[in-house]
C-alpha cells in the first residue's frame, strides 16, 4: 500500500522555475521545509462523508544536504502507519534524489525528481502494481505549495494507457512551532498514558511530540508522565501525571470541543469516549447542531462532539 507515498515534502514555492533555481543553490531551500505538518489524504470521487486518512509529518534537516521526514498516520483500529523518507539534492545531476520505507510493505521506494515549468516537482519512482503485486508499475508525486504553510500533493500511476492517474490528493498545513502561545494543560494522577493511548484510538493522528518519564527515584512513581507533549488533530496539549496525591480532579467545566467529520465518525469517537465514562448529552439534534453530543471520558476529561 503507497497511501501515504503521497506526503513526502520534495517541493518549492509557486515563484517561476527562475527564482525557484536560485532557492537550490547550497540547498539553503531545505530549511523551510523544518516543522511539523498535518496531513490530511482523499481518494478523488470519494463520498463526502468519507473522512479520508489524516496524519502528521515531523521533518528536520541532517546536515545542509538531506531532508527526514517521518510520518506517521492511523488507518484504522489498531493499525499504525509510520514511514521514514529522506529527500535530497543532487547537485551535479541537478535532480531531487529520495528514498521511502514504510511498515506496510517491505519495498524500497527509490526516487528521481526535476521541477516542471509551474514550479512543481515531480518525483519518479517504481512499485508493485497494487492489484497485482507480481507486477512493477510506474508512479509520480507532484507537489505545489500553495503558500509557505500549505502543500497540496498529488500521488500518481501510469496506467495501462500511459497516462498519469492520481489515486490519492492530499492537503498539507504547517502545525506551526511545537509550542503554542497557549496550550491547554492536563494533570492526571497516575493515568497519564493510559488517557494518552485512548486519544490515539479515538482520534487518528493523535501523537507523541515529547515525553519524559519519572525514573527510579525519582519525584513521581517510576514510569509515569513527568511532563509529555502531545498533538490530537492538530492541537497541542501538555499533561503530566502529579507527584502529589490532591482532592481536586477535572470537570466538565473545562472540555474540548471536537469537529467531526460525519454522523459516522462522531458516534464512533462518542462510543469510545463513554466507555467507563460520562454521558452529559447524548447524540441528538439540540437545535443549535444536527448532531451533537457531551462526554467525559473514563479520566475525567470532558469532550463534546459536534457534526461540521
Amino acid at each position: 500500500m503507497r497511501l501515504f507515498l503521497c506526503l513526502s515534502l520534495a517541493i518549492l514555492t509557486t515563484s517561476t522555475v527562475a527564482s525557484a533555481q536560485e532557492k537550490l543553490e547550497g540547498f539553503a531551500w531545505l530549511k523551510q521545509f523544518e516543522g511539523t505538518w498535518a496531513v490530511d489524504s482523499k481518494v478523488p470521487g470519494a463520498k463526502k462523508s468519507d473522512p479520508g486518512q489524516k496524519g502528521t509529518i515531523h521533518s528536520k534537516l541532517i546536515g545542509n544536504q538531506w531532508l527526514i521526514n517521518e510520518h506517521s498516520a492511523q488507518l484504522g483500529p489498531g493499525t499504525q502507519f509510520s514511514a521514514i523518507q529522506s529527500l535530497g539534492f543532487n547537485s551535479k545531476a541537478q535532480k531531487f534524489k529520495g528514498t521511502w520505507i514504510d511498515s506496510m510493505m517491505d519495498h524500497t521506494w527509490v526516487y528521481s525528481g526535476t521541477l516542471d515549468e509551474d514550479g512543481r516537482i515531480l518525483l519518479e519512482s517504481e512499485g508493485p502494481d497494487m492489484a497485482d503485486m507480481s507486477k512493477m508499475r510506474a508512479y509520480r508525486d507532484v507537489y505545489e505549495f500553495t503558500s509557505p504553510d500549505e502543500i497540496t500533493a498529488q500521488s500518481q500511476l501510469r496506467n495501462d494507457d500511459g497516462e498519469w492517474e492520481t489515486f490519492i490528493h492530499s492537503k498539507i498545513t504547517r502545525m506551526g512551532a511545537t509550542e503554542q502561545p497557549v496550550t491547554p494543560f492536563l494533570m492526571f494522577q497516575g493515568k497519564g498514558m493510559d488517557a494518552i493511548k485512548l486519544y490515539q484510538n479515538v482520534f487518528a493522528s493523535t501523537e507523541i511530540v515529547s515525553m519524559k518519564k519519572y525514573e527510579a527515584g525519582g519525584a513521581g512513581p517510576e514510569g509515569t508522565i513527568e511532563v509529555a507533549t502531545i498533538s490530537i488533530e492538530g492541537q497541542h496539549v501538555k499533561c503530566i501525571d502529579s507527584p502529589i496525591k490532591h482532592e481536586f480532579d477535572f470537570t466538565p467545566s473545562f472540555s474540548f470541543f471536537v469537529e467531526c467529520e460525519s454522523e459516522a465518525q462522531l458516534k464512533e469517537r462518542f462510543e469510545k469516549l463513554s466507555v467507563d465514562g460520562k454521558v452529559m448529552m447524548p447524540i441528538n439534534n439540540y437545535g443549535f447542531s444536527q448532531q451533537f453530543g457531551w462526554v467525559s471520558d473514563q479520566y475525567g476529561i470532558s469532550w463534546q462532539l459536534n457534526l461540521k
